[in-house]
């Protein structure tokens, strides 16, 4: 499988522990870092553009229903409660921890223009990039062997797995 379509394909999800795997292998197999960031930023893209369009969509094709009312509520109630800016605000801060399309599409709903939901939501994926280098480079920096590198990236992502399962399950 060339490369560049196991990058792509990781990034689609966005999933930290297996693009962070996926780099790792990348980097020791040659790959460019330019090529990395280059295919993170139109897969990223490609991912908003649906996302948005989606969220459009569905917009138009719910619109006056039950459904359509209730989410207008929630965003209604959400806008009250976040601020003139807060709903910006929180779309960026979830490209962080949050799937790009997810974002978009939340962007539709709330009816921010295309280009702000973009911009916001590739702000908020850029700093997850960054942490994701950080972590792959740092790794990188203190540990020789690839395949520990690795082995290290499977066990975090499978505690934080966990972790998170953990702490839903004992919300209620």
């Amino acid at each position: 499988m060339p490369m560049w379509i196991l990058v792509a394909g990781v990034l689609i999800p966005q999933e930290f522990a297996s693009s962070a795997i996926v780099f790792i292998i990348a980097l020791q197999n040659n790959f460019p870092i330019w090529a990395i960031n280059l295919i993170w930023i139109c897969v990223t893209s490609l991912d908003m553009y649906v996302g948005y369009m989606l969220g459009k969509f569905t917009q138009e094709k719910f619109h006056g229903t039950r459904f359509f009312h209730w989410v207008e509520r929630w965003i209604n109630k959400g806008k009250g409660e976040l601020g003139p800016h807060g709903e910006k605000l929180s779309l960026e801060l979830l490209g962080v921890i949050n799937f790009p399309f997810i974002n978009t599409f939340i962007g539709a709903w709330i009816g921010l223009p295309f280009g702000m939901a973009f911009l916001l939501t590739l702000a908020g994926n850029f700093i997850w990039l960054l942490f994701l280098w950080g972590t792959v480079l740092g790794l990188s920096a203190f540990i020789s062997n690839p395949d520990i590198i690795i082995l290290i990236l499977l066990v975090a992502g499978i505690l934080s797995h966990f972790l998170f399962k953990f702490s839903k399950a004992n919300k209620g």
